[in-house]
C-alpha cells in the first residue's frame, strides 16, 4: 500500500506559513513575539489584578469584586497568550495560576489536544462543558440540554473556574498532572477573604469568579460553536490542517486594532491564533489580512460574523445537533 504524500509547498497552509514568516521578518519580529505595547499592557493588567484583590480584601465591597473579576479576566486572556510561547512560560504562571487555572494543565490539554484536534473527539474542549452544555454536533440532546441549559449558560459558566480547578485537581490526585505550589494560591485567596469577611467574603469571591467565567468562557465557546464550526462534512473534506482550522473556528470584528480587540479578550482573531498559535496576539490583525487574501486566492470559504449573530448561533448549536449521526474524522480530507 502506498504511503500518503504530504501536501506540497503550494498548499493553502504552506503558502500561509511562508507569507506570515515574511511579514513577521519585515516588521522586525521574526519569532512572532509580543510588541512593546503588548508587554506594557500585560504588566498593567497584572498590577491592576493585584491592586483589585488587595482592594477587595481591604474593603469587602461589591465594586471591588467587580474590579477583581474584570482584571482577572484580562489577566487570563494574557495567560492564554503566554502559554503558547515557551519564552514567556513564567508569565503564564503569573496570568493563569494566579487566578485559579493551571498553566501546566493548559499546556498539555489546550496546546497539545485542543489546537491539534479542534472540534473532534480528541479535543479536550469537546466535552469540557458536558453534560450541561453539549458542543458535539453529532449527538442528540436530552430535553434539558435542548430547552433549558443553552439559555441559562451564563449561570453555568459562572462556575467555570471552579469546574476547571476541580478537574485539574482530580488529575493531580491521579498522578496525571504535576503537583505545584501554585495550586494553593486560589484556596489561600478565598481563605483570606473568608477569614476577614466570613460568608460575605466567599460570596464576593464568587461574584468576581462569575464575571471571569462568564466573560472568558463565553468568548471561548463562541470561537468554536458558531454554525460554520458545526459543519462536519465541510471539515472532513478539508484538504489540509490549515483549512480544517478555518472550518472549526469563528471570528468577528476582525478590523479592530490591538488595544480595542481587548474588549473581546483578543479572541475575535481566533482562526489566526489556531493557524499560528505561537505567534503573539499583538500580530493577529496584520496576519488576518494575509489570511483573507490567501483564502480568496485558494477559493476557500472563510466566514466572518458579528459577535451578536455568532452568540445566537452558539445558543442554537448548544440546543440543536447540526450534524446529527455523522462521523467526525480526526484527520479529514487530504490530511
Amino acid at each position: 500500500e502506498k504511503t500518503p504524500q504530504l501536501l506540497d509547498d503550494n498548499a493553502f497552509y504552506s503558502v500561509m506559513r511562508r507569507r506570515v514568516a515574511a511579514h513577521l521578518k519585515n516588521v522586525g519580529s521574526p519569532s512572532g513575539g509580543p510588541t512593546t505595547q503588548c508587554i506594557a499592557l500585560f504588566w498593567t493588567s497584572f498590577a491592576l489584578w493585584v491592586c483589585s484583590y488587595c482592594y477587595l480584601l481591604y474593603s469587602g465591597t461589591l465594586l471591588a469584586a467587580v474590579c477583581l473579576g474584570f482584571s482577572a479576566t484580562y489577566l487570563g486572556a494574557f495567560g492564554h497568550n503566554w502559554v503558547h510561547q515557551p519564552k514567556y512560560k513564567s508569565w503564564a504562571y503569573l496570568s493563569l495560576d494566579t487566578i485559579g487555572f493551571s498553566s501546566d494543565g493548559w499546556f498539555r490539554e489546550h496546546n497539545l489536544q485542543h489546537h491539534m484536534y479542534t472540534n473532534t473527539p480528541w479535543d479536550n474542549h469537546f466535552e469540557g462543558t458536558a453534560p450541561w452544555l453539549v458542543t458535539d454536533p453529532t449527538v442528540k440532546r436530552n430535553w434539558a440540554q435542548k430547552h433549558i441549559m443553552p439559555y441559562v449558560n451564563p449561570f453555568i459558566l459562572s462556575f467555570g473556574l471552579y469546574g476547571n480547578y476541580m478537574a485539574h485537581l482530580v488529575e493531580v490526585c491521579k498522578g496525571n498532572e504535576v503537583i505545584s505550589p501554585w495550586k494553593l494560591l486560589l484556596p489561600l485567596e478565598m481563605c483570606a477573604m473568608a477569614y476577614r469577611w466570613g460568608l460575605r467574603g466567599l460570596a464576593l469571591m464568587y461574584a468576581s469568579h462569575a464575571i471571569l467565567g462568564i466573560y472568558y468562557f463565553t468568548m471561548a465557546l463562541m470561537n468554536h460553536n458558531a454554525e460554520n464550526c458545526m459543519d462536519v462534512k465541510k471539515r472532513n473534506a478539508s484538504q489540509d490542517w490549515g483549512e480544517a482550522q478555518l472550518h472549526a473556528s469563528a471570528d468577528w470584528s476582525v478590523d479592530m486594532p490591538f488595544w480595542a480587540a481587548g474588549v473581546y479578550l483578543w479572541l475575535n482573531y481566533h482562526t489566526v491564533h489556531h493557524l499560528f498559535p505561537m505567534v503573539d496576539f499583538s500580530h493577529h490583525r496584520a496576519i488576518q489580512r494575509i489570511l483573507i487574501k490567501t483564502c480568496e486566492e485558494f477559493g476557500i470559504e472563510y466566514a466572518v460574523g458579528s459577535p451578536v449573530i455568532i452568540y445566537k448561533e452558539m445558543i442554537k448549536t448548544f440546543a440543536t445537533p447540526m450534524s446529527l449521526m455523522q462521523e467526525i474524522m480526526v484527520y479529514g480530507g487530504g490530511i
